[in-house]
C-alpha cells in the first residue's frame, strides 16, 4: 500500500476514544516520521490538527515528540492520551471536538475578527479596544488572581528543581528559557481563567475558541559568562507571506515584572504598517533579518496576574533581564478552529 493509499483513512474514522480525525492525525505523523508523507497534500489540515490536539488538552509539542520517538500503534497512541489526561476525554468534550472537525471539513472558514459580535460580560473596555486598534496590544489587568499566579510559578520552580529564594540554584550552566511543563493543575486553571477567555472572545469576535497548551518561560537575570539569553531578538511567530491572517497571542505575568526585568517587548502599531514595510523591502531582503530594533520596541511592564495580548503581526520578544529576579510567564492563547494560516511560510 502506498503512502497516498494509506492516507485514505478518513477523518470520520474513530477508535476507542470516539474522536474524529484522531486516527488520521496519528497516521499522518507516522508517515511523516517515515519520510512518506506528501506535506503539500495535507497542508490545509494543519489548523485542524493543531486545534484537535489543543482541544484534547495535550498541545502540539508532546504528542509530536511521543509519535516521533515511540512510533506507537494507534491503540497505543490512544492509551498514551488517556494516561496524559488521567482517563478518557469527557463525553461533552468529545462531542464538541467532533462538531469542530465536521465544521472544519464542511464549512468555509470565516474571516476574523468577526465584526458586530455581541460578547456577553466583556472585560476589555471601549478605551481598551481603541488602544488595541491603534497599538496592536493591550494589557488586561488582574486577569488572574495573585494566588493562582503564585501556584503556577511555584509549579515551574518545582519542575525545574530550583528555589526562588536561592539565586545560586537558578544557574546550572545550561541554556534554559523555555520550560517544557505542560500538564499541571495550576497551569490548566490559568488557561481556563474566565477573564482571559473573555478578552480573546472580544478580540476574535466569537466565543467559539480553543485554548492552547503551551509552555512557560523563566527569563533569569544575567549572570557572568553563563548564556542565559532568551529570545530577546525581536521576531514573529507567524508567516510573513502577505496577507497575514488575523491572530492574537498572549502571556500571563506570574511574577511582578519591571521594564528592566526582561519584560515583554513589542513595536506598537506595527500591525497597521507591516504591509507597506514588507512591500518596501527588496526581494532579496529577509524581513526577519532586518534591524528590527530600529522600529522602536517598548517594554510592557505588569504585575503578577496581568495578561498581555498582542496582534501577531507585531515584532516582539523578551528583553534582557538586568534586575534581580527572573521574569516568570505562562503563554496562553485562545483561537477559533478555522483561524487563518497562510499556506506559505516566509
Amino acid at each position: 500500500m502506498t503512502a497516498k493509499q494509506e492516507l485514505n483513512i478518513s477523518s470520520m474514522e474513530v477508535g476507542e476514544l470516539g474522536v474524529l480525525h484522531l486516527r488520521r492525525y496519528w497516521l499522518k505523523r507516522r508517515l511523516e516520521v517515515e519520510g512518506r508523507l506528501d506535506l503539500d497534500s495535507v497542508r490545509d489540515e494543519h489548523g485542524l490538527d493543531s486545534t484537535l490536539m489543543q482541544g484534547l488538552g495535550l498541545g502540539i509539542v508532546e504528542p509530536s515528540e511521543y509519535l516521533f520517538h515511540q512510533r506507537p500503534t494507534y491503540a497505543e497512541f490512544e492509551q498514551w492520551i488517556m494516561q496524559k489526561l488521567g482517563g478518557s476525554p469527557d463525553r461533552a468534550l468529545v462531542e464538541r471536538l467532533n462538531k469542530m472537525v465536521s465544521c472544519y471539513l464542511e464549512q468555509p472558514h470565516r474571516t476574523y475578527p468577526v465584526t458586530g459580535a455581541a460578547i456577553q460580560e466583556p472585560v476589555l473596555s471601549a478605551a481598551n479596544l481603541e488602544f488595541w486598534q491603534e497599538n496592536g496590544y493591550v494589557v488586561l489587568r488582574n486577569a488572574v488572581s495573585a494566588e493562582d499566579c503564585r501556584e503556577a510559578e511555584l509549579a515551574i520552580w518545582d519542575f525545574l528543581g530550583m528555589d526562588p529564594q536561592k539565586p545560586e540554584s537558578w544557574y546550572n550552566g545550561q541554556h534554559m528559557f523555555w520550560v517544557p511543563l505542560f500538564q499541571h493543575p495550576a497551569l490548566n486553571k490559568n488557561r481556563a481563567a474566565s477573564r482571559i477567555r473573555k478578552a480573546f472572545e472580544q478580540l476574535w469576535g466569537t466565543d467559539d475558541l480553543w485554548a492552547t497548551v503551551d509552555r512557560s518561560s523563566l527569563n533569569r537575570p544575567e549572570y557572568g559568562s553563563i548564556d542565559i539569553s532568551g529570545p530577546s531578538r525581536l521576531h514573529w511567530d507567524v508567516s510573513l507571506a502577505w496577507p497575514i491572517p488575523f491572530g492574537v497571542q498572549g502571556l500571563l505575568y506570574l511574577s511582578d515584572t519591571s521594564a528592566e526585568q526582561g519584560a515583554f517587548r513589542c513595536v506598537p502599531g506595527f500591525h497597521s504598517r507591516i504591509g507597506q514595510w514588507l512591500e518596501e523591502l527588496a526581494p532579496e531582503q529577509n524581513p526577519r533579518e532586518q534591524d528590527l530594533e530600529s522600529l522602536g520596541p517598548i517594554p510592557i511592564t505588569g504585575s503578577a496576574g496581568d495578561f498581555v495580548l498582542w496582534h501577531h503581526a507585531l515584532p516582539h520578544g523578551s528583553g534582557r533581564n538586568l534586575a534581580h529576579y527572573p521574569r516568570v510567564v505562562q503563554y496562553i492563547k485562545l483561537l477559533p478552529h478555522d483561524h487563518g494560516i497562510h499556506p506559505v511560510w516566509k
